[in-house]
């Protein structure tokens, strides 16, 4: 990378000003000249003699280009006027021909014309106009790519330090692809009247690679250790040699350094600091070896906690202590310090107790002091202020939601006490609304301490909130399948009267609409219309309706007989009604769905029983109960959702169907760094009759394997067929299921991009199940393992698209003698985090 020279020009323009500003003469030029020695007694020569001349002409001397007229109409001074030498209108002059940025180097002549007038004559150098740009030598880059990067604009005047500061915008994009030692050197060609070509010859030179990370220095930790908190900067492997070798960008190699550094104050090396770092390339020129040099220092521990300013029956010195959590004898921690005083992400901190009370203005001065051996006795002093009054309320950025939809989801109420609690718990709330970008979605605090109040401003950014998907797939015991469904998220059912709202569809009232069309082989349809409103009547209720109708046909008996066909058209539709929970906290809600299913044309019967009736009528309730506390609805970095579900069919309520089901789910995300994160879940589901002679349809029974999509209540296991696990259905049927399941999955996730117009991240994922035909079978340790990767991408228009491979490790029932079920490839589609 080139350093940027001091331009010569900018020197001759400050000797000019100097030379007239405290030397009167009749011609000043940008060569310095040494001044006459001044007597030792004349102290009269240390004070220039001050002049008032009037200029009678102004001439320009070297114009190519550039109008004498033009220059002459503008400049500050004019003919005729009067100006004093030394004095400010000649530097000004100066000043304003540098700022037009028309010329390289400037000199002025004066001439003494008698009776007090001057003549000025200014002597210029015209930048020349940038005609083309030419570049030689590259081979990596098209040359498109260099002129972007160049970033230079033809026609118009070029200068040195443009040329050079394209220049070192070609080596770094040259040096962010490996090739460090790339050089680019750029040369002008005059090409007539002042105009000229950029020539920019460019040595490429070897892509260099992170061979090794040599460390000098440490004592304390290993040199993988150290290694491995460097975020961006990694040496080479053998796995890198297949997935992409490292590459050295040197200003992430100086945040990462900056991070070591943080990994040793955080570990009780308080002073430890990076002494310097070397590179050196190998004999090729195709890797290089970075020694980074250390000083640890020595390991520092906490001694005493002094505080001081604290007047609030809150925040007493016993509870500041207890809320602090450091002690005497603790290991010293800089990061530790810092969350426990300033912001933890569980708001358990010191500033918490103050912030959480509306003392907006609440500041803590920490002052470490270093007490021999070793030891820090942390002295902390406390300004509380006053507490802060919530007073306006904005919202901006909202150009589909309105706002009575955001501000209902508000913990922030005007003329209540500011909270920074509630203000993070508002951003919570609307990011799992989904109509907004989480990651753009920021308050703005505008305190007002004349009257200790504050205003708030919500700045949201929208995001396609509709979802429009498709899907086809295919699986041995379903045949092929598919699904075409229109999901609009944010919908206004007030307004579908109003057409004016109609930009195509009337929205931003926050209610959902769904039409959902599925097909498949064996003459499968399924149509479905839903429609809820979250916030129903104004309040915390949420209402939701659906219908819908199906026809299936199934030939689940291997004999090869058609006849053996079985169709079943069912119809029916569900009411839901729920509640946001206050108790135990206000992450839980409660709800519960009414549901009607009509069925005629046969049961599908696998044990080929007797009696099983034509025509069904069932009647169920299902009671679910759920916590939700995730931070985000597409990549949760905190929280869990936890969500148990209770259906009764038949019993006391009528209908010839008769059965029961729980199902209890849990999902819980911890962060291992800002963006890494660890989701761990478990599932169990339990299906059973109220007597033995209840008959319980194919259609609620458990199935488990593949991806999960199917027209039957399926649970994904990555790594095994569709429909695999369980046990074999008599009468000769190929389909497997059972009434109880469980199943534990534990997820490495990172985010490749998380933009408003596409999400995605990438997974490691271990996971275990299996079905069990009844509770005498149910055996935890006969779990079927898979393990693997995968790829989630979010698209607002689309919903959520999921690729895995996963490795089966067991065998499964239909093949017993296959062992491991090998590599298998699962797509998945639907709604993130479901």
């Amino acid at each position: 990378m080139k350093t940027t020279p001091f331009q010569p020009e900018r020197l001759s323009a400050l000797l000019i000003v100097l030379a007239l500003v405290n030397f009167p003469s009749t011609v000043a030029s940008a060569k310095a000249k040494a001044a006459p020695q001044a007597p030792a007694n004349a102290a009269s020569a240390s004070m220039p003699q001050t002049r008032t001349l009037t200029v009678r002409e102004i001439s320009f001397r070297g114009l190519q280009t550039v109008k004498e007229a033009e220059l002459l109409k503008s400049l500050p001074v004019k003919v005729n006027d009067q100006i004093t030498i030394p004095g400010q209108e000649i530097p000004g002059v100066l000043q304003y021909l540098w700022n037009l940025q028309y010329f390289s180097n400037i000199q002025i002549e004066q001439t003494d014309l008698g009776s007090g007038n001057l003549k000025l004559t200014f002597v210029v150098t015209e930048f020349p106009v940038l005609e083309s740009v030419e570049f030689k030598g590259n081979h990596k880059f098209k040359t498109k790519e260099l002129l972007s990067t160049a970033n230079l604009s033809l026609g118009r005047r070029i200068s040195n330090q443009e040329l050079l500061n394209a220049e070192n915008r070609i080596e770094k994009q040259y040096a962010a692809k490996g090739y460090l030692t790339a050089g680019a050197e750029y040369s002008l060609q005059s090409t007539g009247d002042n105009r000229v070509k950029a020539v920019f010859s460019i040595q490429e030179g070897n892509k260099v690679v992170i061979e090794k990370i040599r460390f000098h220095g440490n004592a304390a930790f290993k040199e993988g250790k150290l290694r491995g908190v460097l975020k961006e900067t990694t040496q080479n492997s053998w796995w890198r040699k297949i997935f992409g070798q490292p590459k050295l960008d040197k200003d992430k190699f100086e945040e990462d350094k900056n991070l070591l550094v943080e990994f040793y104050r955080d570990n009780g090396y308080r002073n430890a600091r990076i002494v310097k770092d070397t590179i050196t390339y190998t004999d090729d020129k195709k890797g290089l070896i970075l020694d980074i040099y250390v000083e640890e220092g020595p390991i520092y521990h906490i001694r005493n906690i002094s505080w001081s300013g604290n007047t609030k029956d809150f925040a007493t010195t016993d509870i500041l202590n207890a809320t602090f959590a450091i002690k005497n004898g603790d290991l010293y921690s800089a990061k530790k310090i810092n969350e426990r005083l300033n912001f933890s992400q569980d708001h358990s901190d010191v500033s918490s107790l103050y912030l959480d009370r509306g003392y907006l203005s609440f500041r803590a001065q920490l002052e470490e002091r270093v007490v021999q051996p070793n030891q820090v006795d942390l002295v902390i002093t406390l300004a509380e202020g006053n507490p802060y009054a919530l007073n306006i309320i904005n919202i901006k950025g909202n150009t589909k939601t309105k706002d009575h939809v955001i501000r209902r989801e508000l913990y922030t109420v005007p003329g209540e006490t500011f909270s920074r609690k509630n203000v993070v718990r508002s951003i919570r709330e609307l990011s799992m609304l989904n109509y907004f970008d989480p990651e753009t979605l920021t308050p703005d605090i505008q305190p007002n301490q004349k009257n200790d109040t504050v205003d708030l401003t919500y700045n949201v950014t929208e995001r396609q909130t509709d979802t429009f998907n498709a899907a086809i797939g295919y699986s041995a015991s379903s045949g092929g399948t598919g699904s075409l469904g229109l999901t609009f998220n944010n919908f206004s059912f007030g307004d579908l009267f109003n057409p004016s709202a109609y930009r195509p569809l009337p929205h931003g009232d926050g209610q959902r609409l769904a039409l959902q069309w599925q097909f498949g082989s064996n003459n499968y349809r399924t149509l479905s219309l839903s429609a809820s409103d979250p916030w129903a009547f104004g309040t915390h209720t949420s209402l939701g309706f659906t219908a819908f109708k199906t026809k299936q046909s199934y030939d689940l008996v291997d004999d090869g007989i058609d006849e053996e066909t079985k169709t079943i058209d069912q119809y029916g539709a569900n009411v839901t009604i729920g509640r946001r929970l206050t108790w135990p906290d206000d992450y839980f809600a409660i709800s519960w769905r009414l549901g009607y299913l009509h069925t005629k044309g046969g049961f599908v019967s696998f044990l080929n029983e007797t009696g099983v009736p034509e025509e069904a009528e069932e009647f169920s309730i299902t009671q679910t109960i759920s916590r939700n506390s995730i931070d985000n609805p597409i990549y949760p970095r905190h929280g869990s959702k936890n969500v148990f579900t209770a259906q009764i069919a038949g019993g006391v309520l009528p209908g010839t169907i008769n059965f029961y089901k729980l199902i209890g789910t849990s999902s819980w995300f911890f962060p291992v760094s800002r963006d890494l994160v660890v989701n761990v879940s478990a599932q169990q589901g339990y299906l059973d009759t109220f007597s033995e002679d209840d008959y319980i349809p194919y259609t609620n029974y458990f199935y488990m394997g593949g991806s999960g999509m199917s027209s039957l209540p399926t649970v994904p296991l990555r790594g095994y067929p569709d429909h695999s696990l369980g046990q074999k259905f008599d009468g000769e049927s190929d389909l497997y299921g059972g009434k109880i399941y469980s199943k534990f999955t534990t997820e490495l996730r990172y985010p490749l991009t998380l933009s408003p117009s596409a999400s995605i991240y990438a997974l490691v994922f271990a996971e275990a199940g299996n079905l069990w035909a009844d509770a005498s079978s149910f055996d935890l340790t006969d779990l079927k393992k898979s393990a693997g990767i995968g790829l989630r991408l979010y698209l607002p228009i689309i919903g959520q698209i999921g690729i895995d491979y996963g490795y089966g490790f067991d065998a499964i029932p239909s093949e017993p003698d296959k062992g491991a079920q090998g590599w298998n490839f699962t797509f998945s589609f639907g709604q993130p985090n479901d």
